[in-house]
């Protein structure tokens, strides 16, 4: 048995940058929902990780970029992309 830490659920802002994943889930209101829909930021919708280090997170989204602040990317389920 692999002891893999990726294999379920986690918070956007715990992916290490080079990794695709799925968003699964919001854990925010009707507000943060829409402001993240309106960047792309759909359930289901693949991402790429592109840097995470202490302050903003950049994501590569449908060729495009998109940068979060921390608060807001630990409030973003993900699950691994196959």
């Amino acid at each position: 048995m692999t002891d893999n830490p990726f294999t379920q659920e986690r918070l956007l802002a715990e992916v290490p940058p080079g990794r695709r994943v799925r968003i699964a889930g919001f854990e925010g209101g009707r507000m943060l929902r829409g402001r993240l829909v309106a960047l792309g930021l759909n359930v289901g919708q693949e991402v790429e990780v592109l840097q995470n280090n202490r302050g903003l997170i950049i994501l590569g989204v449908n060729g495009g970029r998109v940068a979060l602040g921390r608060g807001v990317s630990r409030k973003i389920l993900t699950s691994p992309v196959a």
